[in-house]
């Protein structure tokens, strides 16, 4: 899936054919922030507002066992101390 993206120095015009979409949003997304963030300009609400994370990867078809979560959180907090030290007082 090659894309011929060309960009000539006298023009603003870059030439995307051939990228999936997502990926021409992302660009069109990167190019205003640009834009706004040289100009001073706050960044307008299209481009503020991220597109959810819920569901983006649902094409992939994973599926992972509920077993398998539990045990790596259980895992990951098990070298975490219980107790906390009180903090010291005075210095």
């Amino acid at each position: 899936m090659a894309a011929d993206v060309t960009l000539n120095t006298t023009s603003e015009t870059v030439d995307l054919t051939g990228l999936p979409e997502p990926v021409v949003q992302d660009i069109r997304r990167l190019v205003q922030t640009l834009r706004e963030k040289l100009s001073g300009q706050q960044p307008s609400p299209a481009v503020a507002a991220r597109p959810p994370l819920m569901g983006r990867f649902a094409d992939l078809k994973l599926s992972i066992p509920r077993e398998h979560i539990d045990e790596a959180q259980a895992e990951a907090w098990a070298g975490l101390p219980r107790d906390f030290p009180e903090p010291s007082k005075g210095s």
